[in-house]
């Protein structure tokens, strides 16, 4: 069996034993026995509308932790085709811009009273920020052709769309309740996620991993650079708007859903690379794995913890010293 083989199979039973811990914990006082006999009940079909513990464990419990692994996946992915694109171990899908576009447009709705007519409206606004980021960079992919200047227009939205949130958030100084509101979505959050979100989430995101997947080849003929590439049929462009297109699914709609959260774009497709290697074949699925076991842990850390923090300050707060580990560890090994 090859080792990427028994990466997957262990993400994929760190992934199942991480659901299941984590819907451990959550509203109400509800044993472990009950919470696993209620996930046994709704496995087998057999689970009660009317009974409280079953509603608690499936209509609380069940779709936050779906929506968790689900963000997780999607942002980590998104790291690796991002990574891919650029031929950068360093990249992360915030510098395409698309996460800050989401993140202004909902802010912006959330500022004008938008969100009030239904839990569907902020995920969709993300998602519009999102779709017209991406409509912008596919315009600069068709039009130059080069990744340098793609990775400077995603630089630049990501500020100007950074700038203009900070501008809402001031001007939404004096109301302090919205000010509250629009930072607990910025610093991502995974309270009250339900079955709907969960809906909302699954096509864009669905869709971006397949898109992905689908690129693994192309992005591995794209890292011997353009000339190679396009010598063994792959055009550049080509990949560049289809991978940006999967990036903008991805990281629109894990943004859509859980707002904004670092880190785990740069650090989980990094550490896959680290161990396995660059090929994208595996690269790819393996750092969506990684990516919702992490999530998972980090959500029920902060769920038992004295002290809630939303998961997008833990992701940092881990991320960033576990980055710079990395790379002071792979420093120490090249031969000087």
């Amino acid at each position: 069996m090859s080792r990427a083989r028994r990466w997957a199979i262990g993400g994929g039973l760190a992934v199942a034993a991480l659901a299941i811990t984590a819907m451990l914990v959550g509203p109400g006082d509800i044993d472990a026995t009950q919470v696993l006999s209620a996930i046994g009940r709704g496995l087998v079909g057999s689970s009660r509308a009317d009974d409280l513990i079953d509603a608690q464990v499936w209509l609380l419990r069940a779709p936050r932790v779906l929506v968790v692994a689900l963000v997780g996946a999607a942002l980590a992915g998104g790291g690796a085709v991002t990574q891919g694109l650029f031929r950068n171990p360093l990249a992360d899908p915030s510098v395409l811009g698309i996460s800050l576009g989401a993140a202004f447009v909902a802010v912006v709705g959330i500022f004008l009273g938008l969100d009030r007519a239904g839990v569907w409206v902020t995920p969709l606004l993300a998602a519009l920020g999102a779709g017209a980021t991406l409509g912008v960079l596919l315009g600069l992919a068709t039009r130059s052709g080069d990744a340098t200047t793609l990775l400077l227009a995603g630089v630049a939205l990501g500020a100007t769309f950074g700038a203009a949130t900070t501008c809402v958030l001031a001007l939404a100084g004096d109301r302090h309740e919205l000010g509250i509101k629009v930072l607990r979505w910025l610093m991502g959050s995974f309270e009250g996620r339900s079955w709907g979100h969960l809906a909302v989430a699954t096509a864009p995101i669905g869709a971006g991993l397949a898109l992905a997947v689908a690129l693994a080849r192309d992005l591995d003929a794209l890292a011997l650079g353009d000339d190679v590439a396009a010598s063994l049929g792959v055009s550049p462009r080509a990949v560049q708007r289809r991978a940006v297109t999967a990036v903008a699914l991805l990281v629109g709609g894990a943004t859509a859903v859980a707002g904004v959260l670092g880190f785990l774009g740069l650090v989980v497709p990094h550490v896959v690379r680290w161990r396995l290697g660059s090929g994208h074949r595996s690269l790819l699925p393996l750092s969506a794995i990684v990516g919702a076991s992490t999530l998972l842990a980090v959500d029920t850390l902060t769920r038992i913890a004295p002290v809630a923090l939303p998961p997008g300050i833990v992701t940092s707060l881990i991320g960033a010293p576990a980055f710079l580990w990395i790379l002071l560890r792979q420093r120490s090994r090249r031969p000087t």
